[in-house]
């Protein structure tokens, strides 16, 4: 975003500036039923960056998500959307900013794909139907699932599901993408495909920021990555900083093999194979 922009919903005004960090996080802190999910996390997301949200279940990766999203209102301390408390940024403000695409998005009505993908477009208004019909065929089609078009989403596998909603995701355009584990339901093939993707938005100048259980996804496609462990951001950095065989040993329970990819130069993260267990 180049500039500012001012916007006004009610009696409330939002001033949006551009900036190399569009979201900022200092000293988030919550607390479930007495229960300390996220302790004191600080951090900035810069612009043009695909960013990786590793750790071990229950690490709070979905909740720091669900917070910048605005999903879940700030606790303790600050997260900001270029420069404005998300949590109080008008709804249709936020949907022009950030997308989130969630961990579990079950839908049990029967929507067409085309339909689902076409609530992407929700605050695109000036455009006309045969131009929404253009970018739902354009999302669905780099996706390589312009197949499933006139299919019934409720009917489709995990893995298509994913896509489907990812396509929606693409069709809202913002500068600020959220997802939390988006390759979980998909095989090898469309993993690359999705992290390809990321990878090329984040080159366009999107700011990417996702959760991932696999390190070696994780060490290949990300500029950055943020290591978190029982509600602490313990490391952040690069993967070749971050992955490391002390670090990973440290954080994860079980045994694990850090080497180095011959072909990329990255991390290459293996599970170690026992005798008896």
């Amino acid at each position: 975003m180049a500039g500012g922009q001012c916007s006004k919903a009610g009696e409330i005004t939002v001033s949006i500036t551009a900036s190399d960090y569009p979201v900022q996080v200092a000293d988030l802190s919550v607390s479930f039923n007495g229960t300390q999910v996220l302790q004191e996390i600080s951090f900035e997301l810069e612009k043009g960056s695909l960013i990786g949200v590793i750790g071990p279940n229950g690490a709070g990766k979905s909740s720091v998500l669900k917070h910048l999203s605005g999903y879940l209102p700030d606790s303790k301390g600050r997260v900001r959307l270029f420069g404005e408390p998300v949590s109080e940024l008008p709804a249709h403000q936020r949907a022009t900013l950030l997308s989130y695409l969630p961990q579990i998005n079950r839908v049990e009505f029967p929507y067409k794909v085309s339909e689902l993908v076409s609530l992407g477009l929700m605050n695109h208004h000036t455009l006309t139907k045969d131009d929404k019909k253009r970018r739902i065929k354009g999302a669905l089609t780099r996706l390589n699932i312009q197949h499933l078009e006139d299919r019934r989403v409720n009917e489709l596998s995990g893995g298509e599901q994913q896509l489907v909603h990812l396509a929606r995701i693409l069709l809202q355009d913002t500068p600020v993408i959220l997802l939390d584990e988006p390759c979980a339901s998909l095989d090898i093939g469309h993993e690359g495909q999705l992290m390809n993707i990321l990878y090329s938005l984040a080159q366009e100048g999107k700011t990417v920021l996702v959760a991932l259980h696999n390190l070696n996804t994780a060490a290949e496609f990300c500029d950055r990555l943020l290591l978190l462990n029982k509600g602490q951001l313990v490391a952040d950095g690069m993967p070749s900083s971050i992955l490391t065989q002390q670090q990973i040993q440290q954080i994860y329970p079980y045994e694990v093999k850090v080497s180095t990819n011959v072909s990329t130069g990255n991390p290459n993260i293996l599970a170690v194979k026992r005798e008896s267990y």
